[in-house]
């Protein structure tokens, strides 16, 4: 007929494009379709299932946390006589402050450590025990700004070591005059602090001597 043209039987077949939004798909003629055409086409690829983020971190290890000491344990009167108790209350006193807890509740600890030392120190024992935590008690009084409630104290902490008894109870007498100093000079309190100053000196002039070196850091 007019107007055809007759394709040639060797000719490529044509591909017709057919635009469709963005992409462009050739559409197959019917002998390159039948050519091509796979008897056992492929099964779509199954997905992977991505977890979701709540799953992801669920897991997630926490970050090491510093180990707070236990709380306070509940005592009675009776337990504050056993000698084990005094250093295991002291313990929990620097632990909590080294932990960067409660002042308070290392106050607690370590008010109810000199109490256990007292009673075990009527017999004459572990006077300088008591002492030292005596020393923990004021000095945790002077960091929470309790400057008047630490005074009577140390007044008390001087007052237990024995001089007698050998130089580490005259070197801890010494440690509580000059703690006293140091409150009273706080409180603004400077002639009452020169006064343990100079009290503090001579016990530890008498327990060490004059020329050892500590004495000279005392007099500077």
């Amino acid at each position: 007929m007019p107007g055809l043209v007759k394709t040639p039987p060797n000719a490529t077949p044509i591909r017709i494009l057919v635009p469709t939004g963005s992409n462009t798909h050739p559409i197959q003629t019917n002998e390159e379709e039948s050519g091509s055409r796979n008897p056992n086409p492929r099964s779509p690829p199954i997905l992977q299932k991505t977890p979701s983020p709540s799953s992801a971190t669920r897991y997630k290890p926490s970050p090491n946390k510093k180990k707070s000491p236990p709380e306070n344990p509940k005592l009675d009167e009776s337990q504050l006589e056993n000698p084990d108790l005094g250093p295991f209350l002291m313990k929990l006193a620097r632990d909590t402050i080294a932990s960067g807890e409660s002042a308070n509740k290392a106050l607690d600890y370590a008010i109810r450590a000199s109490k256990s030392f007292e009673r075990c120190a009527e017999d004459g024992e572990m006077r300088l025990e008591l002492a030292m935590s005596l020393h923990v008690v004021a000095a945790i009084y002077c960091s929470l700004g309790r400057l008047e409630e630490a005074v009577p104290v140390l007044e008390r902490a001087i007052g237990v070591p024995e001089v007698g008894r050998g130089a580490e109870y005259a070197l801890a007498k010494f440690s509580g005059y000059m703690q006293l100093g140091d409150t009273h000079s706080m409180l603004g309190q400077l002639d009452r602090s020169i006064a343990c100053y100079e009290e503090g000196l001579k016990i530890q002039m008498e327990a060490i001597g004059e020329t050892d070196l500590r004495v000279a850091e005392t007099c500077r």
